[in-house]
């Protein structure tokens, strides 16, 4: 009667054991945008608020996110400065940046990020704008 139990038992352990390993792996393998934007500069390729294409107020921009938690945004030969910070758990960077640019400011929240691939990123916005969509691509 015993050996059934024991069986029961082991198979039971090892199915807990396999699950929680497969769920820590798959945790470890997340990607992250910060290997990406980190690498080069970008161009914003697609800015929209509340289903508005305002692409082209970011068409002078081009973005710089260092590792250190920086971003430089140059727009028309000024240089504006700021700070980024990617949650990995929760999946969005959130962007502070230090200027009175009426366009700049829009980019001053918390984004989403949708997808990630070798030349560019994408975002949409916060449960309070969730219309607003963001995508940059590699220079």
């Amino acid at each position: 009667m015993k050996k059934p139990i024991l069986i029961f038992a082991l198979k039971c352990s090892a199915i807990f054991y396999f699950a929680a390993c497969t769920g820590i792996n798959e945790y470890g393998n997340t990607v992250s945008a910060t290997s990406h934007v980190t690498k080069g500069t970008w161009k914003i390729n697609l800015f929209t608020e509340d289903l508005q294409d305002e692409t082209a107020e970011f068409s002078n921009c081009i973005l710089k996110f260092d590792p250190s938690g920086k971003i430089t945004i140059s727009k028309n030969g000024k240089m504006i400065t700021g700070n980024w910070i990617e949650d990995n758990i929760l999946k969005r960077i959130t962007i502070n940046l230090n200027t009175q640019d009426a366009a700049l400011i829009k980019l001053n929240d918390y984004w989403n990020i949708a997808k990630i691939n070798k030349s560019g990123l994408s975002f949409r916005g916060n449960q309070n704008s969730v219309n607003d969509r963001l995508e940059i691509t590699n220079l």
